[in-house]
């Protein structure tokens, strides 16, 4: 199990570089799920601890395999499938899933702080649905085009549109009494990718943007006050491409394209969203960051050739960080702290 190795209490000294020794054993207590955990008390301020405390089992009452749920849900399983692989409910394994989207997402955070600045980005929506087909669901991802990184994931949850039937319509009637989307989500959602877009970019290289023709992404644009000061020194070129080109290697969207499909191919509720439908919208992304996550740290960027590096560590992040957090995944909680959380992680986190 885990040592601690920094002090919980923000407020204490020992909370960021704790010399050594700063950490003294502080008995035991036994439990059924993990057997004897020890305890632990820190010099400075006396808070009390465990080698549950950075654990990936915290407050867990039972201990599941995270190793395997990450393996099979990265392969198209949905959660229902792997708790009977396991032997365990679905409830534990959404619980696994929670724990394992929240790694991912300190994971990415910890590769930002690393990583360098984008000079071709992309972005593009991919619609799915949440908990209904009644409740169409907007991903959009933003990506680094040259590295094939992807960067940011926001999401937005609408109403069906189109025309409906006379039982859509009323059941869609009820269900407003009790819920109703947020008008503008889907712009809302797209400002706030397009608000994080600058911090992946140089203000000294400008941004290179490909988008396609969805008539929301140029009022989004010319709204962010950092892309006017970008366009107004001359550094923003956008670029926009029609979503009936070729997707081919030479459509300046086929990075976002690639992904798109690889969502559809890796994620059970997106593969057969009639049956496998998402429960809620961070649970969704929870299984989003996962995915990113394993996209930028596990998958080789040329599966053929003799270069199997993964795309991060093609982008120029240390192989040492790389390590860390492929050995600490699925055993030690990662910490964001003293990191830069960008905001559309911060609110899936929260919830």
């Amino acid at each position: 199990m885990p040592r601690p190795r920094f002090c919980r209490n923000p407020e204490c000294q020992y909370c960021t570089h704790p010399p050594p020794g700063w950490l003294i054993r502080n008995g035991t207590y036994r439990t059924l799920a993990h057997g004897t955990v020890q305890r632990y008390r820190c010099r400075g301020c006396g808070c009390g601890m465990s080698t549950q405390t950075e654990s990936m089992y915290y407050y867990s009452k039972r201990r599941i395999d995270l190793a395997q749920v990450f393996s099979r849900l990265r392969g198209g399983s949905s959660q229902r499938d792997i708790g009977r692989e396991l032997g365990v409910s679905r409830t534990a394994v959404a619980n696994a899933v929670a724990r394992l989207g929240r790694q991912a997402m300190a994971a990415h955070s910890a590769l930002l702080s690393e990583l360098p600045a984008s000079r071709r980005m992309s972005f593009d929506g991919l619609v799915s649905a949440v908990c209904s087909r009644d409740y169409p669901s907007q991903i959009t991802t933003l990506g680094d085009s040259e590295r094939e990184l992807i960067l940011s994931i926001t999401h937005s949850v609408g109403e069906r549109g189109g025309t409906r039937t006379v039982s859509q319509t009323r059941r869609i009637d009820r269900r407003r009494e009790v819920w109703s989307p947020a008008r503008g989500a889907l712009s809302q959602s797209i400002s706030l990718l397009v608000n994080e877009l600058t911090r992946f970019a140089s203000p000294l290289k400008g941004v290179h943007l490909d988008t396609d023709c969805h008539p929301i992404y140029p009022k989004v644009i010319a709204r962010d006050v950092a892309l006017r000061w970008y366009a107004r020194h001359e550094l923003l070129t956008v670029r926009r491409t029609p979503g009936s080109a070729p997707r081919t290697v030479s459509n300046p969207l086929f990075f976002m394209n690639y992904v798109d499909r690889m969502i559809r191919h890796r994620m059970k509720e997106h593969t057969r969203e009639s049956i496998a439908l998402a429960r809620s919208a961070t649970a969704q992304m929870h299984r989003m960051w996962i995915f990113a996550y394993d996209h930028n740290t596990r998958q080789p960027k040329r599966v053929a050739g003799a270069d199997r590096r993964s795309r991060a560590l093609a982008a120029g992040v240390s192989p040492k960080l790389l390590s860390r957090l492929s050995r600490e995944f699925t055993t030690r909680r990662l910490s964001m702290r003293m990191l830069p959380v960008p905001e559309s992680i911060r609110r899936v986190w929260t919830g």
